[in-house]
């Protein structure tokens, strides 16, 4: 057992023979660095008895550890620094989750793995106070060891040279400028979501940060927070009470930098994955798994197999950066599944998050600027639903169903993949690199096929929002004997070899969702091989941190060939646009995506041929063969925006002619000859006047606006 006063000679014989260089790097690179990072596997090699001592003491280690680093300096002839040690690397047997925080646990050095969820503003913390007495002008200085709390002087006390004066007949002004005052911002870190069970409520805890560990979180941030706890009794009617709520202190942070670092893939299911990258049927094997009890929808699944896979994200040389997550839209009639498709991709996904708009505000997605009840009253900042979706997929269901300025927020979250916050005197910006899977359906209940107004504009969705999808599947409940047929037997079927619920949760039944062949593949009733929701994950995660795919020349020729073709033969009228740029970037990210699937570092004229194919699926099924993004911008189809600007080239010409007023009946007429209709050219005359384009001074001439 290590003495209390034994530990500044074992800490100075730590630092000086294993950490001597690191103490004059702090030296030479202070005030960037104002820290010594210590890993505890250091220490235990050191001396283990050694190091086992600090879980029981931490306090007393590190007041001890950071004076001796403080001393060590004043030696090296750098005065005035205040730097701290910080462990990392704690024991397995050391790490905790929130749920499992007990009464044992309170002042030991534990490690928490956790996402941050609020951050306060970072504010200054007094440590050690000092108090001039206004009667004698003595100066008293007090430890603050509450962060919730100033503790002031009762006394300026005689034997320090004081008046001898108590407190009620005398003043104490604070001293700033001779007090010790730290940085000091609250935490809050709410436990990992994929550790918890279906419906349980994720659990936080509020820690501390000091000096430079203030500042340098954001919502959303995946962690190991190292430190010790400690408790504060709860109030009620202003008097203490028996139960305590516990916080921690963090001596340490530690960063997963490992992308999805929280899943482990074993040996054995790493050659699992090798083995099955190299089959030749891999893309239909993952196409099947995807919603295997959805019957049918084989191209959107596979572009959403696509999207859990996604492209690489990329950094250029002038700091701007191109996203690597596809975004897709699923526009369809009720009933048919979309919501179904959801649930499942979020399931599958790591990091998956589902949320529904009925319920979603801009806040609850992007960030909220909350101001804390519970200890002074200071606002902080909570991530929503894609700042913690980070890396993997965010499923929005009834995403027509949002509020216009809560829709307003996605702009910047789904291209740029950052949300900037400037609320309540607090400025941040999270990331939020994830793909996003949106729901919507039709205004009118059901899409109208034949109509004047195109598929986009039957949706409450705005041009600049649709947009920023990669691809928009247009998903009709049409009549089809033979496909009803074959979706009403799989229906039934399924409900046939489903097992009672209330059975399973007896323990009279097995849930056939945890059983199979193998702990990696499973077969469905028509006998195909589908992979399992975990082995799924595991297959992602593994991709998106081990392979980082190329456009290689012939996927790049294919590409750029099929954008300029497409742009080159146009659309039907003057005004289309048949292609993008943001549609290359999108053929991009899919080519990349088909790679990844085959733990390619190479995207070859294969992958891009499918990122082709399945782009001029959508689209035909979207618009048909003439594919036109003015259509999607304006909210009118081709034709009509055509017969609207015939109608103005009438009125321009025959104002002309005439040198003024045109009679309306003329512009009728000259309508008909164009194939207008007088009624229809009426309504179009109508809208001109309405949006200003066309004034008309009285019922029988026109003039242009």
């Amino acid at each position: 057992m290590t003495l209390e006063f034994d530990l500044p000679a074992r800490w100075l014989s730590l630092l000086t023979e294993q950490f001597s260089d690191a103490i004059h790097d702090l030296q030479v690179t202070w005030p960037e660095t104002q820290s010594l990072v210590i890993s505890y596997r250091v220490i235990e090699a050191f001396n283990p008895e050694f190091a086992s001592s600090i879980i029981d003491n931490p306090d007393g280690h590190l007041g001890a550890a950071n004076r001796v680093l403080r001393d060590l300096l004043i030696e090296g002839g750098s005065k005035g620094l205040n730097p701290f040690i910080r462990l990392v690397n704690l024991p397995a047997d050391r790490h905790r989750t929130v749920r499992q925080l007990r009464a044992d646990d309170i002042g030991l050095m534990i490690g928490i793995e956790g996402i941050v969820t609020k951050i306060s503003g970072v504010r200054p913390r007094i440590y050690r106070a000092v108090f001039a007495c206004i009667s004698c002008g003595h100066h008293l200085t007090i430890e603050q060891p509450n962060e919730q709390e100033l503790i002031e002087p009762i006394e300026c006390m005689l034997a320090d040279g004081g008046c001898g004066r108590k407190k009620r007949e005398t003043r104490f002004e604070l001293v700033s400028k001779d007090s010790e005052l730290i940085n000091n911002q609250f935490i809050e870190v709410q436990e990992l979501p994929e550790g918890l069970s279906g419906g349980v409520q994720p659990q936080r805890l509020l820690g501390i940060a000091e000096h430079d560990l203030a500042g340098i979180l954001n919502p959303g941030d995946r962690v190991t927070v190292n430190g010790v706890l400690f408790v504060r009794s709860q109030r009620k009617g202003g008097k203490d009470t028996p139960i305590f709520d516990i916080f921690l202190r963090i001596s340490s942070i530690e960063r997963q930098n490992i992308p999805l670092e929280e899943i482990v893939i074993s040996d054995e299911e790493e050659r699992f994955i090798k083995e099955l990258a190299s089959n030749d049927d891999v893309y239909n094997i993952l196409t099947r798994s995807i919603a295997p009890s959805i019957f049918g929808m084989t191209h959107v699944k596979e572009s959403l197999m696509l999207q859990l896979f996604g492209g690489v994200a990329r950094r250029n040389s002038d700091g701007t950066r191109t996203r690597g997550d596809i975004h897709i839209l699923l526009m369809g009639d009720p009933g048919v599944a979309k919501s179904q498709l959801l649930s499942y991709m979020s399931t599958i996904s790591p990091r998956g998050r589902f949320t529904s708009g009925m319920s979603a505000t801009a806040a609850g997605l992007t960030a909220a600027a909350v101001q804390d009840t519970t200890a002074d009253g200071r606002w902080t900042l909570e991530a929503g639903a894609l700042a913690l979706a980070d890396l993997g997929l965010a499923a929005i269901d009834e995403f027509d169903k949002m509020n216009e300025g809560d829709r307003s927020s996605m702009h910047e979250a789904m291209e740029q993949q950052r949300i900037s916050i400037s609320k309540a005197g607090i400025s941040a910006t999270l990331r939020t690199r994830c793909a996003i899977l949106a729901a919507a359906n039709p205004k009118n209940g059901r899409f109208e096929a034949v109509s004047e107004t195109p598929f986009t504009s039957q949706v409450n969705l705005g041009p600049p929002l649709l947009s920023r999808f990669d691809i928009i599947w247009l998903l009709t409940d049409a009549p089809n004997t033979e496909q009803d047929s074959m979706i009403a037997n799989h229906i039934v079927d399924k409900r046939t070899v489903g097992i009672s619920e209330l059975l399973i949760e007896e323990g009279s039944a097995s849930d056939p969702s945890r059983t199979s062949d193998t702990p990696n593949l499973s077969k469905d009733e028509y006998g195909d091989v589908q992979i399992e929701k975990d082995m799924i994950r595991k297959y992602i995660a593994y991709c998106k941190r081990n392979i980082h795919p190329n456009l290689d020349a012939a996927a790049r020729t294919a590409l750029v060939d099929f954008y300029v073709k497409t742009r080159r033969e146009g659309g039907e009228f003057k005004d289309s646009i048949a292609i993008t740029a943001r549609a290359l970037e999108a053929l991009a990210r899919l080519t990349e995506a088909s790679a990844r699937i085959r733990l390619s570092n190479d995207a070859n004229l294969q992958d891009a041929e499918k990122a082709i194919r399945l782009t001029k699926l959508w689209r035909n099924d979207l618009m048909g063969g003439n594919f036109d993004e003015t259509t999607m911008n304006s909210g009118k189809k081709g034709n009509t925006r055509n017969r609207e600007r015939i109608i103005l080239d009438i009125v321009e010409r025959m104002c002309r002619e005439m040198g003024g007023d045109v009679e309306l009946n003329i512009v009728l007429n000259e309508a008909e000859r164009n194939e207008i209709s007088r009624t229809l050219a009426e309504d179009i005359i109508d809208g001109h006047v309405t949006a200003g384009r066309l004034f008309k001074p009285s019922y029988d001439s026109l003039n242009l606006a």
